[in-house]
Protein backbone atom coordinates (compact mmCIF):
# COMPACT_ATOMS: atom_id res chain seq x y z
CA UNK A 1 0.00 0.00 0.00
CA UNK A 2 3.03 2.45 0.56
CA UNK A 3 6.33 2.76 -1.78
CA UNK A 4 9.10 4.52 -1.48
CA UNK A 5 9.16 8.46 -3.55
CA UNK A 6 12.22 10.38 -2.97
CA UNK A 7 12.48 8.89 0.86
CA UNK A 8 8.55 9.56 1.38
CA UNK A 9 6.15 6.42 2.00
CA UNK A 10 2.94 7.23 -0.47
CA UNK A 11 0.23 6.21 0.94
CA UNK A 12 -3.87 6.09 -0.90
CA UNK A 13 -6.04 8.10 0.87
CA UNK A 14 -8.52 5.87 0.91
CA UNK A 15 -6.30 3.51 3.05
CA UNK A 16 -5.56 6.39 5.35
CA UNK A 17 -9.37 7.36 5.91
CA UNK A 18 -10.11 3.51 6.35
CA UNK A 19 -7.34 3.48 8.74
CA UNK A 20 -8.58 6.60 10.16
CA UNK A 21 -12.61 5.52 11.15
CA UNK A 22 -11.72 2.29 12.01
CA UNK A 23 -8.88 3.32 14.88
CA UNK A 24 -10.59 6.38 16.32
CA UNK A 25 -14.01 3.61 16.41
CA UNK A 26 -11.62 0.78 17.81
CA UNK A 27 -10.24 3.16 20.79
CA UNK A 28 -13.13 4.48 21.38
CA UNK A 29 -15.56 1.10 21.53
CA UNK A 30 -12.63 0.11 23.32
CA UNK A 31 -12.10 2.84 26.36
CA UNK A 32 -15.63 4.40 26.49
CA UNK A 33 -16.57 1.60 29.76
CA UNK A 34 -13.32 3.09 31.26
CA UNK A 35 -14.16 6.51 30.61
CA UNK A 36 -17.91 6.24 32.00
CA UNK A 37 -16.35 4.26 35.08
CA UNK A 38 -14.54 7.79 35.40
CA UNK A 39 -16.85 9.87 34.83
CA UNK A 40 -19.54 8.49 37.16
CA UNK A 41 -16.93 8.93 39.99
CA UNK A 42 -15.52 12.15 39.61
CA UNK A 43 -15.36 13.57 43.21
CA UNK A 44 -16.26 16.85 42.27
CA UNK A 45 -19.82 15.64 40.84
CA UNK A 46 -22.29 15.69 43.73
CA UNK A 47 -24.08 13.02 42.27
CA UNK A 48 -23.00 10.71 39.60
CA UNK A 49 -24.53 11.14 35.79
CA UNK A 50 -24.72 7.20 36.14
CA UNK A 51 -23.50 6.82 32.36
CA UNK A 52 -23.75 3.37 30.91
CA UNK A 53 -20.93 1.65 28.78
CA UNK A 54 -24.13 1.11 26.31
CA UNK A 55 -24.42 5.08 26.13
CA UNK A 56 -21.75 5.38 23.64
CA UNK A 57 -22.94 6.66 20.56
CA UNK A 58 -22.60 10.98 21.45
CA UNK A 59 -19.46 9.98 22.64
CA UNK A 60 -18.46 8.12 19.27
CA UNK A 61 -20.06 11.15 17.19
CA UNK A 62 -18.11 13.11 19.64
CA UNK A 63 -14.40 11.87 18.97
CA UNK A 64 -15.61 11.14 15.00
CA UNK A 65 -16.57 15.03 14.40
CA UNK A 66 -14.41 16.63 16.42
CA UNK A 67 -11.39 14.72 14.22
CA UNK A 68 -13.29 15.49 10.97
CA UNK A 69 -13.36 19.31 12.06
CA UNK A 70 -9.48 18.75 12.99
CA UNK A 71 -8.55 17.75 8.96
CA UNK A 72 -9.04 21.20 7.74
CA UNK A 73 -5.95 22.24 9.87
CA UNK A 74 -3.71 19.93 8.24
CA UNK A 75 -5.04 19.45 4.06
CA UNK A 76 -5.52 22.09 1.22
CA UNK A 77 -8.78 22.45 -0.16
CA UNK A 78 -9.21 19.73 -2.94
CA UNK A 79 -7.37 17.02 -0.68
CA UNK A 80 -9.32 18.19 2.32
CA UNK A 81 -12.63 17.57 0.10
CA UNK A 82 -11.37 14.19 -0.92
CA UNK A 83 -10.66 13.31 3.00
CA UNK A 84 -13.91 14.24 3.82
CA UNK A 85 -15.74 12.31 1.69
CA UNK A 86 -13.57 9.21 2.68
CA UNK A 87 -13.76 10.00 6.02
CA UNK A 88 -17.56 10.46 6.29
CA UNK A 89 -18.30 7.51 3.94
CA UNK A 90 -16.22 5.22 5.82
CA UNK A 91 -17.71 6.24 9.05
CA UNK A 92 -21.21 5.62 8.24
CA UNK A 93 -20.45 2.27 6.91
CA UNK A 94 -19.10 1.43 10.26
CA UNK A 95 -22.07 2.09 11.90
CA UNK A 96 -24.13 -0.57 9.91
CA UNK A 97 -27.52 -0.50 9.49
CA UNK A 98 -28.14 3.25 10.18
CA UNK A 99 -29.79 5.56 7.56
CA UNK A 100 -26.91 7.32 5.46
CA UNK A 101 -28.73 10.95 4.86
CA UNK A 102 -30.11 11.24 9.02
CA UNK A 103 -26.41 9.48 9.95
CA UNK A 104 -24.62 12.57 7.41
CA UNK A 105 -26.81 14.94 8.96
CA UNK A 106 -26.05 13.92 12.51
CA UNK A 107 -22.45 14.10 11.50
CA UNK A 108 -22.65 17.70 10.14
CA UNK A 109 -24.70 19.04 13.33
CA UNK A 110 -22.15 16.99 15.62
CA UNK A 111 -18.75 18.71 13.80
CA UNK A 112 -21.13 22.02 13.63
CA UNK A 113 -21.36 22.26 17.46
CA UNK A 114 -17.52 20.93 17.96
CA UNK A 115 -16.46 23.89 15.56
CA UNK A 116 -18.94 26.38 17.92
CA UNK A 117 -17.05 25.32 21.18
CA UNK A 118 -13.43 24.98 19.43
CA UNK A 119 -14.02 28.80 18.23
CA UNK A 120 -14.77 29.57 21.78
CA UNK A 121 -12.17 27.79 23.08
CA UNK A 122 -9.51 27.58 20.81
CA UNK A 123 -8.36 23.99 21.99
CA UNK A 124 -9.68 21.22 20.39
CA UNK A 125 -9.28 18.40 23.69
CA UNK A 126 -11.30 21.19 26.10
CA UNK A 127 -13.89 21.64 23.21
CA UNK A 128 -14.41 17.86 23.56
CA UNK A 129 -14.35 17.75 26.68
CA UNK A 130 -16.54 20.68 26.84
CA UNK A 131 -19.02 18.72 24.63
CA UNK A 132 -19.04 15.24 26.89
CA UNK A 133 -19.82 17.52 29.69
CA UNK A 134 -22.99 18.87 28.48
CA UNK A 135 -23.89 15.95 26.26
CA UNK A 136 -23.46 13.36 28.92
CA UNK A 137 -25.39 16.28 31.58
CA UNK A 138 -22.86 16.93 33.90
CA UNK A 139 -23.96 19.97 34.45
CA UNK A 140 -27.11 18.69 36.75
CA UNK A 141 -24.91 16.43 38.47
CA UNK A 142 -22.26 19.06 40.16
CA UNK A 143 -22.33 21.32 42.59
CA UNK A 144 -24.85 24.09 42.91
CA UNK A 145 -22.59 26.86 42.22
CA UNK A 146 -21.51 26.11 39.15
CA UNK A 147 -24.93 24.21 38.07
CA UNK A 148 -26.18 27.95 38.71
CA UNK A 149 -23.68 29.59 36.44
CA UNK A 150 -24.09 26.65 33.52
CA UNK A 151 -20.93 26.05 33.63
CA UNK A 152 -18.42 23.14 34.08
CA UNK A 153 -16.24 23.22 37.32
CA UNK A 154 -12.43 23.72 35.68
CA UNK A 155 -11.29 20.71 37.90
CA UNK A 156 -13.75 18.30 35.65
CA UNK A 157 -13.12 19.78 32.74
CA UNK A 158 -8.96 19.53 32.91
CA UNK A 159 -9.59 16.21 34.15
CA UNK A 160 -12.08 15.07 30.64
CA UNK A 161 -9.49 17.24 28.76
CA UNK A 162 -6.56 15.21 29.45
CA UNK A 163 -8.45 12.36 28.57
CA UNK A 164 -9.72 13.71 25.67
CA UNK A 165 -6.41 14.67 24.46
CA UNK A 166 -5.51 10.61 23.51
CA UNK A 167 -8.66 10.90 20.82
CA UNK A 168 -6.89 13.06 18.31
CA UNK A 169 -5.38 12.28 15.33
CA UNK A 170 -1.93 12.85 15.11
CA UNK A 171 -2.10 14.07 11.36
CA UNK A 172 1.28 15.92 11.87
CA UNK A 173 3.50 13.18 12.22
CA UNK A 174 1.61 10.61 9.61
CA UNK A 175 2.20 13.88 7.39
CA UNK A 176 5.45 14.07 8.27
CA UNK A 177 6.62 10.82 7.37
CA UNK A 178 3.93 9.74 4.43
CA UNK A 179 2.73 11.15 1.45
CA UNK A 180 -1.17 10.67 0.84
CA UNK A 181 -1.93 10.64 -2.76
CA UNK A 182 -5.70 9.99 -4.64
Amino acid sequence: MAFLLFGKKRLKEEHVANVFVSTLNELAEKSFPTLAEFLNEVPELMQSPKIKSSQIEWFLYIVFSANLYNLKFHFESNQLNRMRILVIDEFIESLEGRDHDLTLEQINNYEEYISGLDRHHDDLPKSMATALFNKYGLNDCQVYHFQKMNTPNPIIIKSIEDATKNYIWNWSDLLEKFKMVA
